[in-house]
């Protein structure tokens, strides 16, 4: 009789039997690249006639001999079918199956791209270097790859930090016969910027005063009784600079002082100093001076804050002021000066003008202080005096030179003299 007999594996052969009748079929390659060849190899002791059919004819071909050659990637089967003959009879058959899986060399890339910056539109999968710029405030960046062959694998992709200058990253793709290809990125992060200047400054509604620069740092704003807060708003040169101390502020009466910082990327920090002085009213001051000290700027009525430094021994300053003879006069923090910084508040009023408020800020130096301003005072009077000196001695010396040349040049005129006479 004729038995069909379904093969099984042993040891990663192929053994198909019928009763007496065997025959081993195996591949001589575990698996196959793309470009290369593999044989089907039949063994056993009895005459046999074999015939192979391919169940995906657009993945491998197969011919009469046994011998496989890949034509694409993928998965298919071999059905293998033996005819056992016995003088030229066929006394069994069977069937075998026999998996074949083609290895791919695709080791390209589909896409490559970062989530920062859009690259896809330069991307082609036969260039394998690609050049970024990057601003300073990119700290990191994520790569994105896929490859052309869905089952390749890449290392390399995904979030990376990034330093300050050049930064080279390799994005390897493995094929599955494990073929390779390196693309790189290569990204340069610009310096941080060290810009850390205002383009303006601005009081929402307001002028300030002097016009703004952004080399200017300290700036004025006098702002009627009835205002009670203010939009500060400024505007980085370098869009990318922090700025610190805008927004809405509440005013209180007399000096209100603002700081607004800009920090630049490399953390360096420029100050721009904002005093807003409320009013209460119109009442002025018309005249203002401390005994003994001069203030830091020339007093002018519409100027409501002025400066001054003192000596250690100071406990209380002689402030002399006038006013219009309808208008009084409080002076406040006037008394046992501390050393440091000291506030001392002028107020001025009336019934019909309302009140206006005035500050002398006092900086009394500490004994060290006073002592190293002495010790400076003392050096630069010495020096002025040597400079005197040293005039003195050089006119002098001049004086000197232009006498005796003086004396020499008349001489020799009258002995010019003396000598014509002879002659007549």
């Amino acid at each position: 009789s004729i038995l069909l007999c379904f093969p099984y594996m042993v040891l990663g052969k192929v053994i198909c039997s019928n009763g007496d009748y065997s025959a081993t079929i195996e591949i001589d390659k575990e698996s196959l690249n793309i470009s290369e060849v593999a044989n089907v190899l039949v063994t056993s002791d009895f005459q046999y006639e074999i015939e192979y059919k391919v169940e995906d004819k657009e993945i491998i071909h197969i011919s009469n001999d046994g011998v496989i050659t890949p034509l694409n990637k993928g998965n298919t089967k071999i059905n293998a079918y033996i005819e056992f003959l016995e003088d030229d009879n066929k006394v069994g058959e069977c069937k075998s199956i026999l998996d074949i899986n083609v290895l791919s060399n695709d080791s390209s890339l589909k896409s490559l791209t970062l989530e920062e910056l859009d690259i896809s539109s330069v991307f082609d999968k036969n260039d394998f270097e690609y050049e970024v710029n990057l601003p300073y405030n990119f700290e990191k960046i994520n790569i994105i790859a896929e490859a052309s062959d869905e089952n390749a694998t890449i290392t390399g992709d995904g979030r990376r930090y990034l330093n300050e200058g050049t930064n080279e990253y390799e994005i390897i793709v493995k094929a599955t016969d494990g073929t390779t290809s390196t693309y790189k990125i290569i990204v340069y992060r610009d310096d941080a910027n060290d810009d850390n200047s205002l383009k303006n400054l601005i009081v929402e509604g307001y002028e300030i005063s002097p016009k703004f620069s952004k080399d200017i740092y300290e700036y004025n704003l006098n702002v009627d009784n009835n205002v009670e807060e203010v939009n500060i708003n400024a505007i980085p040169t370098y869009e990318l600079a922090q700025i610190i101390g805008t927004g809405n502020y509440k005013l209180a009466s007399g000096e209100n002082k603002f700081f607004i910082t800009v920090i630049a990327e490399n953390n360096t920090e420029q100050k721009y100093t904002l005093v807003i002085n409320k009013n209460n009213g119109n009442s002025k001051l018309n005249y203002l001076e401390i005994a003994g000290y001069k203030l830091d700027k020339k007093f002018n009525s519409e100027v409501y804050t002025y400066n001054i430094t003192v000596n250690n021994n100071i406990e209380k300053l002689d402030i002399k002021t006038k006013v219009s003879d309808n208008e009084q006069i409080e002076i406040i923090g006037n008394d046992k000066l501390q050393v440091g910084e000291n506030s001392i508040i002028i107020r001025v009023s009336s019934e019909d003008k309302g009140a206006t408020t005035y500050k002398i800020l006092v900086n009394k130096l500490s004994v060290e202080e006073q002592n190293q301003r002495e010790k400076n005072d003392n050096l630069l009077k010495i020096l002025l005096i040597m400079f005197i000196m040293a005039i003195i001695v050089m006119v002098t010396l001049i004086l000197i030179f232009l006498k005796r040349n003086y004396k020499k040049n008349n001489k020799t005129i009258k002995k010019i003299n003396v000598k014509i006479k002879r002659t007549k």
